[in-house]
């Protein structure tokens, strides 16, 4: 790959390592728009699990975590703890895979590539907006910033939006009539519920569950209980979500029950609640469902949290109560490769890019910690 100092200045320590990640989306150098797809991440190996685990606890709008000790946990839990659990399900996080795949299948216009840019795995957002000047030798004219989480938070979607938005202030010297458009909530998209739905209806008939015996437990990421006493709109989007996919199920025919659970928690502090593990403990010993269906509501691919935590850990921890009340505990897919997905994010990409500025306007939280959110507004690109 040609390289130009002007562009190189702003390379990280990273770049090389995202090199390798970067280079198979064949971003093609002629493209005038760069779809940043901005999410979380994951260790893609063993090697990678502590530093990525580092970068997430040193951000403190995500964990508040106080005295610097951050750092520290992170050192301390990957060999102790993370890196077993990424063993029982392969060594590595599948959100890179799912990622490229999406990338790959969903709709985009001519003259546009994506590129993954993860906040805290590999590759990192700010080597993917480096590849992008690089690659084009400076040509990019537009960015979007696709964020991958459907229900907006100010510590995932906003968190990542935010750090994508600064770090494309320092290209302005090089491009200043640089574009930004942003895709920062879809939650209601219309493919988005189908395919949930679907995905749900599809569960439901091969295991021939009986609606009337049979229950939903969405579970969704949880967040620290102080960001929604804030003034976060987090769980409001989550179950209006829910609600959205349940009726378009009795759209198709079928009434059941449902509820909503979080988890995920980490830490001391008090996070959203009911925890998907105490909720579905309870509904094991106490409900009438023979049938009780758990669908990942604020995942959109799997990875640790589906993977591990809801398929392995959860049913592990859990198995006695379920032979002993009869009951039977199943997960619903995840999205991934759905072609009702893939038609979301067709969909959300082609409307985004038609938008010069943000997708939607939303004020800072009542009692906002973070100045930079101010950013997710107020961007002058």
């Amino acid at each position: 790959m040609k390289s130009i100092y002007k562009f190189t200045k702003f390379r990280s320590s990273t770049y090389n390592q995202s090199l390798q990640y970067l280079e198979q989306t064949q971003f093609d150098a002629n493209n005038k728009t760069a779809i940043l797809m901005l999410n979380l991440g994951g260790p893609n190996s063993y090697q990678e699990i502590s530093p990525f685990l580092i970068r997430f606890f040193e951000d403190t709008t995500v964990i508040r975590i106080p005295f610097g000790l951050g750092p520290y946990i992170a050192r301390l839990r990957g060999p102790a703890k993370i890196n077993k659990q990424y063993e029982k399900i392969g060594g590595f996080s599948p959100l890179f895979k799912w990622t490229m795949t999406q990338g790959l299948l969903m709709s985009k216009p001519q003259g546009s590539g994506f590129l993954p840019a993860f906040r805290y795995g590999l590759p990192l957002q700010e080597d993917a907006i480096e590849y992008a000047f690089e690659k084009t030798e400076g040509r990019i004219q537009k960015f979007l910033l696709f964020s991958q989480y459907p229900q907006y938070s100010c510590s995932t979607g906003g968190n990542a939006i935010r750090n994508a938005l600064e770090l494309l202030q320092k290209y302005k010297t090089i491009q200043p009539k640089l574009e930004v458009s942003v895709i920062d909530s879809w939650h209601k998209n219309k493919f988005y519920i189908s395919a949930m739905s679907t995905l749900l209806n599809n569960k439901l008939k091969s295991q021939n569950l009986d609606p009337n015996d049979t229950m939903i437990l969405f579970t969704a990421h949880s967040l620290p209980a102080d960001f929604v006493w804030d003034g976060e709109k987090y769980p409001y989007y989550i179950y209006e979500s829910c609600q959205l996919v349940i009726d378009n199920l009795k759209n198709m025919g079928i009434s059941i029950h449902f509820d909503l659970s979080y988890q995920s928690k980490v830490g001391l502090n008090k996070w959203l609640r009911p925890a998907t593990h105490h909720a579905l403990s309870q509904y094991i010993k106490k409900s009438k469902f023979k049938n009780i269906l758990i669908s990942p509501m604020g995942f959109t691919s799997d990875h640790l949290e589906t993977l591990y935590e809801l398929d392995i850990q959860l049913m592990e921890d859990l198995k006695k109560d379920i032979e002993s009340n009869q009951k039977n505990v199943l997960r619903c897919d995840s999205l991934n490769d759905h072609p009702q997905f893939i038609a979301a994010l067709s969909d959300l990409v082609i409307k985004g890019l038609e938008n010069k500025k943000l997708s939607s306007k939303r004020e800072r939280c009542i009692d906002c910690k973070f100045e930079q959110c101010d950013l997710v507004n107020k961007h002058d690109l």
